[in-house]
């Protein structure tokens, strides 16, 4: 069959919309949802951005990103990674005829880019999965590792119900043997805002540097609250945090130097507790690790999906 392959467009939104819903009904979004994290993306490019039909029929579309406008930094140090972050394919079409020609365009697009090594998923600023649903995209894992694309991580999708949640005894021991210790876990305050930019710069990835900075700015739009973001210290020194927005919960860390003494646990508790008196029943976190999942685990975490990250060099 004749595939025809082209960039997107203002006049194709609605059946983007239609298809990508039908073709990825887990991960399906809404128009507001594709106008701010695709097309208000600073790094949006339409000439990545593919669409196949057949017959005019849209059958099939990619979406592949890369730092075109703004710096991912320790993302992508050298400027040389592309990243996929939605591919769907019509369920009445084949995978194989639809995908590989769009498949193929976008690698060639990424290469006269400059472009060296593909990824899927896992784009910084705007991600919808860290990479490909084992269970539900069994055959689009498939599809990639036929062209050669290589497993490089697992991540975890992970739920939790709040409404009845509180702080267990042995955690608020733990946190008042921390306290003793000099160390301090209370919400964000206004007045923590330089020294807490720069512990995330000095320990966080880029990307998380870049959502604090957007979220201090809503606080002082009222479009955010100090009171979502929790905070560690030791002295003068801020040492970890974490943060909640609505009921997503994270992103949450701890400087290596202060890791294994139980500040995360406590961290975590005390976060799910400001969820649940803020009215949230549920958390969920979209990226974890195996490592990680066995803290969670405590709190009434359970996997939700499991994801393949996969790469290539182009």
């Amino acid at each position: 069959m004749h595939i025809s392959i082209n960039h997107y467009t203002d006049n194709d939104r609605e059946q983007v919309l239609s298809l990508w819903a039908q073709s990825l009904p887990l991960d399906a979004i809404a128009e507001d949802i594709f106008e701010r994290r695709v097309l208000l993306d600073e790094n949006f490019d339409p000439s990545t951005f593919l669409l196949a039909r057949k017959d005019d029929n849209l059958v099939g579309f990619v979406l592949g990103v890369y730092a075109r406008r703004m710096h991912l930094g320790d993302a992508d140090p050298d400027g040389t990674r592309c990243w996929i972050t939605a591919f769907g394919v019509h369920p009445t079409a084949m995978l194989k005829e639809v995908g590989t020609p769009l498949l193929a365009t976008l690698e060639n697009r990424f290469r006269a880019l400059g472009k060296r090594e593909c990824r899927i998923s896992g784009y910084p600023p705007g991600y919808f999965t860290p990479g490909i649903d084992q269970q539900a995209s069994a055959p689009l894992l498939e599809f990639f590792v036929s062209h050669k694309y290589e497993a490089f991580h697992e991540a975890l999708s992970m739920d939790a119900p709040i409404a009845l949640f509180t702080v267990p005894e042995k955690i608020v021991q733990m946190e008042q043997t921390l306290l003793a210790g000099g160390i301090e876990i209370r919400p964000y305050r206004r007045t923590d805002l330089v020294r807490f930019l720069g512990f995330l710069e000095r320990t966080m990835p880029t990307d998380w540097v870049r959502v604090e900075r957007s979220n201090l700015r809503k606080i002082s739009e009222g479009g955010f609250r100090t009171d979502q973001i929790t905070v560690v210290t030791h002295g003068d020194e801020i040492i970890g945090y974490c943060q909640f927005e609505g009921s997503h919960f994270g992103p949450f860390g701890v400087s290596d130097l202060h890791q294994g003494r139980g500040i995360g646990t406590v961290l975590l508790a005390r976060t799910l507790e400001r969820m649940r008196h803020q009215g949230y029943h549920n958390a969920w976190v979209m990226w974890t690790d195996d490592v990680a999942a066995k803290v969670y685990s405590k709190f009434g975490f359970t996997q939700t999906r499991r994801f393949t990250l996969l790469k290539k060099e182009l």
